[in-house]
């Protein structure tokens, strides 16, 4: 997750819960998903990169797994920790030639820039034809704002948005945090030309199974006994966040 938008404002929650320790062992958690999701990927791509890969300890992760450099792009060079092959650049301009890679994690980073469909068209380009992309991306609609930790926060206007944050003591502004409804995000996603694969219920099954503990295994073990278009339904709606694959066709 990129933090490109916050890094640098003094008296902000979430830019100093990226310091914390707790933070960056979540990052190796999420590893672990990404590893488990994108295994075959992983294992057979020549060329990885992580656009907005923040502290660099998701690619730092997966490296030691697969046993082969991953190349990451990050605008806030403050909050890299793991900085090797990790370049600091505008993830929506890379600094790369068309169809360099053949896989590239984007993990929860469309919220951080100005117009995600520009991010999705960045990443086509510098993929080559057969390649896929691997993305994990909140809802706008989730209960609970995942950076701030604030109910309803990414519902509100940003002028709203701000109020709440400076309200809570939590921040002074929300304008760089951008969210979209799983419609205007499949749309962005789609527009490049990406063929796009909903993984939210392969993603969520793996989770289960590792973090999630037995109660929510059997909530989620009945919302399994329905029909997969009701699930699906169910999760483009409610679920916090969703997961993708998508592809460049040849």
């Amino acid at each position: 997750m990129s933090a490109a938008g916050v890094a640098g404002r003094s008296g902000d929650w979430y830019e100093e819960r990226l310091q914390k320790a707790s933070y960056l062992e979540e990052r190796r958690r999420k590893a672990m998903v990404i590893a488990s999701l994108c295994k075959s990927e992983l294992a057979a791509a020549r060329r990885v990169a992580d656009l907005g890969s923040g502290t660099g300890i998701i690619k730092m992760v997966l490296e030691e797994d697969f046993d082969k450099p991953l190349y990451g792009f990050e605008l806030a060079a403050s909050i890299i920790v793991a900085r090797e092959r990790t370049a600091q650049a505008d993830i929506l301009r890379l600094p790369v030639a068309d169809q360099t890679f053949d896989f590239l994690i984007m993990n929860h980073v469309y919220e951080h820039v100005p117009d995600a469909r520009r991010l999705f068209a960045e990443a086509y380009r510098v993929l080559e034809p057969g390649g896929r992309a691997y993305v994990s991306a909140g809802n706008r609609y989730a209960v609970m704002e995942p950076h701030y930790r604030l109910p309803f926060l990414s519902w509100l206007p940003e002028r709203g948005a701000g109020a709440f944050l400076r309200l809570t003591g939590r921040g002074h502004r929300y304008d760089s945090i951008r969210y979209l409804s799983y419609g205007r995000l499949r749309a962005a996603m789609s527009e490049p030309g990406f063929r796009v694969r909903d993984m939210t219920r392969q993603a969520i099954d793996d989770l289960v199974a590792r973090t999630w503990g037995e109660s929510w295994g059997r909530v989620w073990g009945l919302l399994r006994g329905l029909p997969d278009r009701a699930v699906d339904g169910l999760l483009a709606a409610l679920s916090p966040q969703w997961f993708f694959m998508l592809e460049r066709p040849v």
